[in-house]
């Protein structure tokens, strides 16, 4: 963070000072030594950028691997409490099936009940009946079956007595094994009562560690988003660093080009309105200068059509022939602050790669000879526009002109 800071101050100081340059006209000399400077600040601005994106990717490393964890743990949570809600279902099911089970043992307590009562009347219903046909005298019915005027009615009522009896006994021995069935019953509810209690029990205590399993799971969770949070704020800080130095670069970069306008304005201020004769080939030029000439090219008009690309191998070759500009085409090219892509190390690296087809035959025609026009400038029209130049000729994405001023 203290990084952080300090590199924020830089880049506010850096941005202050470039907008009080003054817009009078100095020496050369004094441009020269600004134009160091800031090639200076900018190299160093560059390195900056490097290093603070090297630490942005880190930061960003570290969201990334935290957001993994953070997923991790919310699968791990989202899974805990998905069975947290299965045991509660469990336990509602439970307590259901026990509060089931209580009713049905009730209703069998009322049902052995109501057989105990049936079977003791059915008994006492017997003995009255018993004691009617042995104890009542000439009312019984043992006397009445044997006073019975024939064999028939005989038999006839002594099968009578016998129905009865055997209807008490039937009775008595249905209510009897009524009351074993409904005791069996009970007995049987009573354990598997005791079974759920001892099964919602168990639940219970998977209940108590599955909250706890939750509720940790739970704290990680948030705990691994606010990690997250705060990573993510490093790596936003990041970004606002790295954007600031991006404008201060075009800051700077704005003022480079500002000052190179001046020096090439006060370069050939002298010139007057005479037009050098600038025609003409690089007479025995090398296969090295054939390279450096396709790479400057490229470097500068890559993106350009064929057009574009022979306009700006003249003005190279122009300079190279003009007696303002120094007259190898190496000195033209490396010539201090003039070509952008010499200082940003952009043409360097089309030299190591090796420059394409299209540009090299663009510098295979121009340092034969052929020209586009006389100029010894080029630019956006944007520039164009804000140095009050005139009268340039607009070849794709540049401007070109031979003075500063109306050409």
């Amino acid at each position: 963070m203290k990084r952080i800071r300090r590199v924020l101050a830089c880049v506010l100081v850096v941005l202050v000072m470039g907008q009080q340059m003054p817009a009078t006209t100095v020496q050369a000399s004094t441009l020269e030594e600004r134009l160091q400077q800031l090639k200076q600040e900018l190299d160093k601005n560059k390195q900056e950028q490097k290093e603070v994106n090297s630490e942005k990717k880190e930061a960003q490393d570290k969201v990334d691997g935290l957001k993994n964890e953070e997923k991790q743990l919310g699968y791990t949570y989202n899974s805990l409490n998905k069975k947290l809600q299965g045991v509660y279902s469990e336990i509602d099911s439970t307590e259901n099936a026990i509060s089931t089970a209580n009713s049905d043992i009730e209703q069998l307590e009322k049902d052995l009940e109501e057989a105990k009562k049936n079977r003791d009347a059915q008994y006492e219903g017997m003995k009255k009946r018993i004691q009617f046909m042995y104890e009542n005298g000439t009312d019984s019915i043992l006397v009445s079956i044997l006073t019975s005027g024939s064999v028939a009615e005989f038999v006839k009522r002594a099968e009578y007595a016998s129905m009865i009896a055997s209807y008490d006994r039937e009775m008595v021995s249905y209510y009897d094994k009524l009351q074993e069935t409904i005791v069996s019953k009970s007995a049987q509810l009573e354990e598997k009562k005791q079974e759920l209690s001892a099964h919602q029990e168990t639940l219970k205590s998977k209940q108590g560690e599955l909250k706890e399993l939750v509720g940790d799971a739970g704290n990680a969770y948030a705990s691994k988003k606010g990690e997250v949070s705060a990573a993510q704020m490093s790596v936003d800080e990041f970004d606002a660093i790295i954007a600031d130095l991006k404008q201060k670069e075009a800051a700077n970069e704005q003022q480079y080009a500002a000052i190179q306008a001046e020096m090439a304005k006060q370069y050939t201020q002298d010139m007057g309105g005479a037009v050098e004769d600038t025609s003409g080939a690089l007479n025995g030029y090398s296969q090295d200068d054939l390279i450096l000439m396709a790479a400057i090219i490229q470097a500068e008009a890559g993106g350009e059509s064929y057009a574009g690309q022979l306009a700006v191998g003249t003005v190279i070759m122009n300079r190279v022939m003009s007696n303002k500009f120094p007259n190898t085409l190496e000195g033209v090219i490396y010539q201090k602050n003039q070509f952008q892509p010499v200082r940003d190390g952009h043409l360097a690296l089309i030299l190591e790669r090796g420059p394409n087809e299209s540009c090299t035959q663009a510098a295979r025609e121009t340092l034969g000879g052929y020209r586009s026009g006389d100029w010894l400038f080029f630019m956006t029209k944007y520039w164009a526009d804000y140095y009050g130049i005139t009268g340039y000729t607009m070849i794709g994405n540049h401007a070109f002109f031979r003075v500063w001023g109306a050409n």
